[in-house]
C-alpha cells in the first residue's frame, strides 16, 4: 500500500488547522480550540512518523544501490545498513496504517467512573481503592484532571464505593 499521498493529506489538513489556530478569534469557541488542540497533535505525529517512512524507504533504496556497486568498501558500510532500515520501515508503515482510522468521536469526551466492592468484604474494598488510587495516577499521567465525587470508605481502608469524574 503506498502511503504517500496519504502523508501529503496528513501535512496538508495539519497545515490548515496550524493556520485556524493561528486566528485568534478560534479561542473564542473552547471546544473548538480543543478539537484543532487534539486534531492538530495527531496529526503532527502522523506527519513526522510518515516524514521518516519516506526517509527510510528512501535510504534503503539508497543503500541497495551503493551495496551493489564496484566500490567495495562502500559496498559493505551500505550493506551494513539494511538490514536495521528494513526492520524500521514495516514498523513505521503500521504506525501510519494505524493513523489512517479516524479518532473516535467519543475519546475526547469527559467520564464518570464508579468503582464499587462486590463480594469479599474488606479485600474487595482495598481493591476498589487500589483501582481508585491507579486510575488517578493513569489520569495525572495523561495530563487529565480527576474530581471525586461521592465515596463511601470501608473501615479496613479502601472504599465500599467511589465516583469520580476524568476531565481530559
Amino acid at each position: 500500500m503506498d502511503l504517500q499521498p496519504h502523508i501529503e493529506k496528513f501535512a496538508t489538513r495539519m497545515a490548515e488547522v496550524e493556520t485556524e489556530l493561528g486566528d485568534p478569534r478560534v479561542f473564542e469557541n473552547n471546544r473548538r480550540a480543543q478539537e484543532l488542540g487534539r486534531e492538530y497533535a495527531r496529526l503532527k505525529n502522523l506527519v513526522r512518523l510518515g516524514e521518516r517512512l519516506l526517509k527510510a524507504k528512501d535510504e534503503l533504496e539508497e543503500n541497495r544501490a551503493l551495496a551493489a556497486g564496484d566500490d567495495a568498501e562502500m559496498a559493505e558500510m551500505a550493506a551494513e545498513e539494511i538490514p536495521p532500515l528494513e526492520e524500521e520501515i514495516p514498523r513505521l508503515e503500521k504506525e501510519v496504517q494505524f493513523g489512517l482510522v479516524p479518532p473516535d468521536p467519543t475519546d475526547s469526551r469527559n467520564t464518570i467512573v464508579e468503582i464499587r466492592a462486590g463480594a469479599g468484604g474488606d479485600e474487595a474494598a482495598l481493591f476498589v481503592g487500589d483501582l481508585y488510587r491507579m486510575y488517578t495516577h493513569f489520569a495525572t499521567a495523561q495530563g487529565w484532571s480527576h474530581e471525586l465525587m461521592e465515596s463511601n470508605a470501608a473501615e479496613m481502608g479502601g472504599f465500599r464505593e467511589v465516583i469520580f469524574a476524568l476531565n481530559g
